[in-house]
């Protein structure tokens, strides 16, 4: 009888998911006429302004802002603009970005409007001005302290709209802000979303992260794993500032992974020894370093680099020695180079450094 009683529901639930989806699909249908007869209003009064930058005067008139600021207050209307913005502006990119310039009072007015709306709303207003905005020619101060308000909103997705937008178009100190705020609030971003966006920024990174780095210590342990590895994709001048961290053994320990990530990619002598430090330690808490270090030991050719990679094709752990056979490999080294280890007792060894030779031999002759 239970099973019976589990048969019906889970019918009830899966006729009620195709009842939804054909609603929804009606709806979207009647929707979008309506949608696609705003946007033809509305590309129409941009049509005429965009003739009037075109002309001798070239200035857009005061007509269409109040036009803009009354009929954008709405999201529907301002989701049409955005569609025609974008299709048409692909065709002439800086007579828009004029347009847009000269709209700036309008924008500026949508963006006190909208930072008093439900979430959803001001969310899709800052998308908006992430997708809309010209590259930093808006970068007013007014609404970069209205942006840093939508920061503060306790929705994910505001908050990294309003973020995008910043990117494009805040000063520096103003990104520092926003990063802080976020970092304090209530919704946090996960470090991928923060780093990818840091990378997205269109003012001088270096700046940038001279910035944030004067704030480091001010941020949460999560914020900062996003800021090395933001500086990690962006640039190889920090290396001093890096081996601190690597250095300390009181620094957490994804921050400190993340500096060995970052000698794997610029060189720096004086890591050596802390990641051959990291690759000998044969703790089993610390296979990550160990993991981590084999893998950025291959900038580091020498001896000691091999026979501590070697070393590491004992270990009990997998990654340990699948990364410190990657890195051998990429040192170029060969049979004769690893003949105690082919030859030797150790068959875990012995097959991750015969397969990671073999591969080479393949993609060499692929080559």
């Amino acid at each position: 009888m239970r099973a019976e009683v589990m048969i019906y529901i889970y019918g009830a639930v899966c006729v009620s998911m195709i009842v939804f989806n054909i609603v929804y699909n009606l709806l979207m249908k009647r929707s979008e006429p309506r949608m696609e007869k705003r946007c033809r209003r509305i590309k129409k009064k941009i049509d005429s302004e965009i003739e009037n930058i075109k002309s001798p005067e070239g200035k857009v008139s005061e007509k269409h802002l109040k036009y803009l600021r009354r009929t954008l207050s709405k999201v529907k209307n301002l989701m049409a603009f955005h569609r025609v913005y974008q299709t048409d502006s692909a065709q002439d990119v800086q007579t828009y970005l004029e347009y847009m310039r000269q709209i700036r009072p309008a924008i500026m007015y949508l963006a006190v409007k909208y930072e008093d709306k439900e979430v959803m709303q001001a969310s899709y207003f800052t998308y908006f001005l992430s997708c809309c905005t010209s590259d930093r020619e808006a970068s007013i101060d007014t609404l970069q302290d209205i942006l840093l308000d939508y920061v503060k909103k306790p929705n994910l997705y505001c908050r990294l709209n309003a973020m995008n937008a910043m990117y494009r178009l805040a000063a520096t100190e103003n990104i520092v802000k926003a990063v802080k705020i976020q970092d304090d609030g209530e919704v946090c971003f996960h470090e991928k979303l923060l780093t990818e966006g840091l990378l997205t920024y269109y003012g001088d990174h270096d700046k940038l992260i001279g910035a944030l780095l004067e704030q480091f210590g001010s941020f949460s342990s999560h914020t900062q794993l996003a800021i090395l590895n933001y500086i990690r994709f962006c640039s190889g001048n920090y290396k001093e500032q890096m081996f601190k961290i690597l250095s300390d053994e009181s620094q957490d320990k994804e921050l400190r992974i993340s500096s060995v990530r970052y000698f794997g990619k610029y060189r720096y002598e004086q890591a050596r020894q802390c990641l051959l430090s990291f690759v000998r330690d044969k703790s089993a808490d610390k296979w990550e370093y160990a993991t981590v270090a084999a893998s950025s030991l291959a900038k580091y050719p020498g001896a000691d680099t091999e026979s501590a990679l070697k070393e590491a094709l004992h270990s009990s752990n997998w990654y340990v020695r699948f990364s410190a056979s990657q890195s051998l490999s990429e040192l170029g080294v060969d049979y004769s180079d690893v003949i105690d280890i082919v030859a030797g007792n150790d068959r875990y060894a012995r097959e991750m450094m015969m397969y990671r030779l073999e591969l080479r031999k393949l993609e060499e002759a692929e080559v």
